[in-house]
């Protein structure tokens, strides 16, 4: 694998990535991703009720906004993250069998006594979620069941374009756009630089997608997207130097598969 060692101390922003701790409150059942990779079911026909982020379109890049656009055009993929103490981002990924699934950080929900409050873009909020936990990465998932969101505002969420051919072409010095939910639903978006696509960082004991780009605590499990508003990965932890470790869309994919 290409890549090198990167020393910089990479700092969660919400919380330090510590283990994850099983709880017993009758909230739901946390499961480890990966396990069950035989198991998974065949896709289903039933027609999608959740659309896919359109593509950002613009004519000089180098002029527009795109953070900006992106909060416009595809605000509706991210989602806002409560669990005990701590606050962070999301992204809607994929809709699966009758789920919404959203993906985020695994140290964003280390505390999960009490649950998981979901805030979605139009202020809809809901703790009727059930939580996996990756094997891979510093990566989980949450489902939501279809039935549980009032059509009405599932009509305003967007699943985000997730295109590993588009993950696999990022060089380094690629423009990008990081997006989070500190504040709000898609409150904060920065434009920044992909650093490299695939380097291995010793903080995390595996190979990461480095981006030079702002960001805030709570943007933790918010999206790393491309110009045209793809995702790359999901944001995991920002160094002091502005730099960000994400976790490469390649492994949010694969965790994915196993759902």
């Amino acid at each position: 694998m290409r890549g090198k060692i990167v020393k910089k101390r990479y700092v969660f922003l919400l919380f330090l990535l510590m283990p994850v701790v099983l709880w017993s409150s009758g909230w739901g059942q946390r499961r480890n991703l990966g396990e069950e990779a035989g198991d998974t079911a065949e896709p289903q026909e039933a027609a999608r009720k959740v659309q896919t982020a359109p593509l950002l379109e613009w004519e000089d890049a180098e002029t527009e906004n795109l953070a900006g656009l992106l909060q416009e055009v595809s605000g509706g993929m991210m989602v806002r993250l409560e669990a005990g103490q701590l606050t962070g981002s999301g992204v809607i990924c994929a809709e699966e069998e009758g789920c919404l699934v959203i993906v985020t950080a695994a140290h964003v929900l280390a505390d999960m006594s009490g649950g998981v409050r979901v805030t979605f873009v139009d202020g809809w909020e809901t703790e009727e979620a059930e939580a996996g936990f990756s094997d891979l990465a510093d990566l989980a998932a949450l489902r939501i069941p279809l039935e549980e969101i009032p059509e009405e505002h599932l009509e305003r969420y967007l699943v985000a374009v997730l295109d590993k051919s588009v993950w696999e072409t990022v060089q380094g010095e690629d423009g990008c756009i990081v997006i989070g939910s500190k504040s709000g639903v898609a409150e904060e978006a920065y434009e920044g630089v992909v650093l490299d696509q695939w380097i291995y960082m010793e903080d995390y004991g595996q190979y990461m997608t480095w981006v030079r780009a702002p960001g805030q605590p709570g943007m933790s499990g918010g999206g790393l997207c491309d110009r045209r508003g793809r995702l790359l990965g999901i944001l995991s932890g920002r160094s002091e130097d502005g730099e960000w470790a994400v976790v490469p869309l390649a492994l949010v994919m694969e965790m994915l598969g196993y759902l």
